[in-house]
């Protein structure tokens, strides 16, 4: 893989302006490749039965991820994230080839609607992902996966939590969760130690084809409730004048990170607003002028909502001596602990914990 980096870091960048026109017709390629796709005779044979709006969920992504692959140049991401998607799809049923005709459908519609320096720009990129089809194929065969390394009892704890969650069965989860935590002291170890790992193993479960998405969703939102019930059993935390928001970008629907965040700062004696998931752009940026907090922290999961976070930032430089310090998180930023500075943020935390330890250093600046 670390070959394959280096060579699509040297070949395939393209310039401001290719990537700017790629996003500027994003949406009429879309509608071409979801129209031409779901005409072929073929199409529920090669996505192995699956709804047509999975795949048109696939499309969707694929055009905001290259947007950011582009813009950023992103493309150590890329060939990171292929053969995750491979996998993941290939374990829902969707062949292999639907892949290569989907790329080579996205090339139609490069074509179709960019001009011809953007083009040739741009197709390079698709062309060498089908030049390289097979060797994804075989990097999506390896089944690496985003776990938590656990030690002595944890392991065992974080087990018997995610069988409760996955069973959709609240209140043993509820029941065994008040007997680890019965202190304000014991919440950051089963945050770190318990809940953010399982949802990695659920995450990899459905990735491997094990569960469903509605059980996907049922076992996060039995988390979510988990942790409602723990914010409940503890008095508040004595608070200083120093406010922090805290928020995932506008599309994104991962919010338990930014959740964990806000839990944690607001221990750590910080006034938060946390405003949860898919936030609109202008609401955001209007409370902030609202509320002038000393610290924004953004959640971004999918790496396709990169662009959305960038927005932000930028929008938010323009406050003059009321932009906050702005601190990033989400696994889209752990893939590449340098992106957060190319899309102008502050700084970057890669769990609950260190986010803390960046807002502690906030404080002071």
């Amino acid at each position: 893989m670390e070959e394959l980096i280096r060579e699509a870091e040297k070949v395939l960048p393209v310039s401001f302006e290719a990537a700017e026109e790629y996003e500027k017709h994003k949406d009429l390629m879309l509608n071409f490749v979801n129209t031409k796709m779901s005409k072929r005779k073929d199409i529920f044979s090669l996505i192995g039965g699956n709804s047509l709006q999975m795949m048109f969920d696939n499309h969707r992504h694929h055009v905001n991820f290259m947007i950011n692959v582009f813009k950023f140049s992103m493309f150590e991401l890329l060939v990171r994230m292929v053969p995750w998607v491979y996998r993941s799809y290939h374990n829902h049923g969707f062949t292999y080839d639907y892949f290569l005709v989907e790329l080579e459908t996205w090339k139609k519609a490069i074509k179709k609607f960019l001009s011809k320096p953007s083009s040739d720009e741009i197709m390079k990129t698709y062309d060498w992902l089908i030049e390289k089809h097979e060797k994804m194929i075989d990097l999506s065969k390896d089944e690496a996966v985003f776990t938590i390394k656990l030690e002595g009892e944890w392991e065992e704890k974080k087990n018997q939590f995610l069988y409760y969650i996955l069973e959709g069965d609240f209140e043993k989860a509820l029941k065994f969760t008040k007997k680890i935590v019965k202190r304000p002291e014991d919440l950051q170890d089963f945050y770190l130690n318990i809940i953010q790992p399982a949802l990695y193993d659920v995450g990899n479960l459905w990735e491997q084809g094990k569960i469903s998405v509605a059980e996907e969703h049922l076992a996060t939102s039995i988390v979510g409730r988990i942790i409602a019930n723990l914010y409940l059993l503890f008095s508040k935390t004595q608070k200083s004048k120093l406010k922090a928001i805290v928020t995932a970008t506008p599309n994104e629907f991962h919010e338990l990170g930014c959740r964990m965040v806000a839990d944690f700062l607001e221990m750590d004696g910080w006034d938060v607003l946390y405003l949860g998931a898919n936030v609109p752009e202008e609401e955001l940026i209007n409370i902030v002028k609202k509320t002038k907090p000393k610290l924004l922290a953004i959640s971004v999961t999918m790496p396709f909502n990169i662009t959305k976070a960038q927005r932000i930032i930028e929008s938010l430089k323009t406050l003059g001596d009321h932009v906050p310090k702005i601190m990033v998180g989400g696994i889209a930023f752990n893939l590449m602990p340098d992106l957060y500075k190319k899309i102008g943020a502050d700084f970057w935390a890669k769990d609950a914990k260190e986010a803390v330890e960046v807002a502690r250093k906030i404080k002071t600046l």
